[in-house]
This record gives structure tokens, sequence and C-alpha cells, in this order.
């Protein structure tokens, strides 16, 4: 029998983690799945720690050789066989009813192909470091991507069908995620339930945290596609201020009233296109503006 849900595993020498990753999916009040572990290489204690469980339904599958995160996802799209994929990293846990939650929103709401929740972030020895709300609905979500990622992608649980169309693309190694969530927005819709469902684990070895320079160029060439996209002209100091809010850096950026100036500028020139303003409701726009400033600000 096919199991409804694939809950799909990346990991690279995670073996210290993963036991605990797959007891909190284990213990999910929704129990319709496979977990599907694509193995990229590992060196560490990884399979050893694997052999501990006897669940069947716990798919194990390692790379002969190191193919990198997009192509291990995409491997691990291929091979799912349930109607819905639910991301996990292995060094992360999943709290809450997330998968009952998550596969009966997206039962209940066939126009959308992509559900995320709320998350917390803590240190490799689970203290907690920050608790983040993301936007909700579809519009704010949408707009949002705009100027930041508005999942955290091991919270997120998608229809198979629609990523495995859309596929994950190494063009935009390390925001691989960031890019399918804005290409996914032109085709289905999206929303983040008001609830914690992920603790997101921020440690040495965390691939955004050993590889942010790559992962920032990647985010600022993805940007400025957005722009484009909603045909925003744009230039280097434009992008660069573009940027700066995307990676929050607040006031540590903005830290003049010249610089600030400049950012109220470029925010009239992305609220006034022609685009924006015709796809998003006008009383939004503004509210939606004045929380990203207030955001910046603090």
């Amino acid at each position: 029998m096919m199991p409804e849900t694939t809950v799909l595993i990346p990991t690279y020498n995670c073996g210290k983690f993963i036991k605990a990753t797959l007891e909190s999916i284990l213990s999910q009040t929704y129990q319709d799945y496979e977990i599907l572990i694509i193995d990229d290489g590992s060196t560490d204690n990884t399979f050893e720690t694997l052999n501990m469980f006897s669940d069947q339904r716990i798919i194990y599958l390692k790379n002969d050789k190191n193919l990198g995160i997009v192509k291990s996802l995409n491997k691990g799209v291929k091979k799912a066989r349930g109607k819905f994929i639910a991301r996990m990293d292995a060094d992360d846990l999943m709290v809450g009813n997330r998968l009952y939650d998550q596969i009966a929103f997206l039962k209940k709401e066939p126009a959308y192909g992509i559900v995320g929740s709320w998350y917390r972030i803590t240190d490799e020895k689970g203290n907690l470091l920050q608790s983040l709300k993301t936007q909700e609905s579809h519009d704010c979500i949408k707009l949002g991507l705009l100027f930041r990622n508005q999942f955290a992608h091991p919270s997120i649980t998608m229809r198979t069908e629609l990523v495995k169309q859309l596929k994950y693309k190494e063009d935009f190694i390390y925001t691989e995620d960031y890019d399918l969530w804005c290409r996914m927005a032109q085709v289905t819709k999206l929303a983040n339930l008001p609830s914690y469902h992920l603790l997101y684990r921020w440690h040495s070895n965390n691939t955004c945290n050993k590889r942010q320079n790559e992962l920032k160029r990647n985010v600022v060439k993805l940007l400025s596609r957005e722009l484009n996209r909603y045909h925003i002209d744009h230039g280097k100091e434009e992008l660069i201020m573009h940027s700066a809010l995307c990676f929050g850096y607040g006031k540590k950026y903005f830290n003049s009233d010249q610089k600030l100036m400049k950012l109220n500028l470029w925010l009239d020139k992305i609220f006034s296109s022609k685009m924006i303003i015709d796809k998003f409701n006008t009383i939004g726009l503004e509210n939606f503006r004045n929380e990203l400033f207030e955001n910046l600000i603090r």
C-alpha cells in the first residue's frame, strides 16, 4: 500500500543528530508516511545510527559519492511515493501535530500547493535562540518573497506532483528552496500555519552556516531576478540596499539618516510599481511596508 506522505530527509554527516530527528517524526500522531533518507556520502556514524531503527517505513539510500544538496533533493523527489512531500533536515526536530495539521490543510484547500509553519531556532544543545513567526496568507507570502525567504525549508509540506514538475535548481544552490517557492508562487497558492512545528538547529556544521558567502551571492541573484519579474528597475546601490533588507542587517547597514532616506525612496519605487499595485491590495501594501520598516528598525 502506498504511503500518503513522503518525509524527505537529505543528510550528510548528521549522525549525532539524526536519531532525535527520526524520533520526533515517529512520535507524530499522523502515521501514514514513509521516511526517505538520501545520504549524500556521509563518513560518520549515520548508517550505524539508522540501524538502531527497525521501522519498515524508513528507507535509506546512500549516494555513491557526494552529489550536493540539490541533486540529493531531486533524487528524493523523484523516488517519493507519497501524494505529499514533507521536508525535514537530519539535524532538526518536528514538533506539535505538524504532519496531521499540514496534510489536513492541503486536503481541505486544493488551491494551495505548499504549507509551512512558524519555527524556533535552537543551538546545538537545544537552547532556544529565537522564535520566528512567518507570514501566513498567500498574498503576504507572495509579496514577502520579493524581500526574503518566507518559509523554513524543513517546516514545509508540498504536493508531490507539483515539486516533481518544478524540481530544485542547481543555479541557486544553498538557496534552492527560496528559488522553488518563488517559482511555486507563480502557479499555486502558499500558506504558513500560525503554530510552531519545527525546531531548527543552528550549529557550526550547518550548511547555511558554513556556506554563507555562496548562499548570499545566490540570494542576491535571486532577488534581482524577482525584482525584474515585477518590472522594478534597480541599480547596484538599490540591489545592495534590497539585499541588506533580506539579510536582516537593519541598523548595521542603515546607520545614517542619508541611508534611511535612500531606503525610503527605494521602497517608494517598489510600492508604487504598477505591477505591484495591480497584484496586491493598496491598504495591504501600506500595512506591509510599515511592518517591513518597523522590523528593520527593531
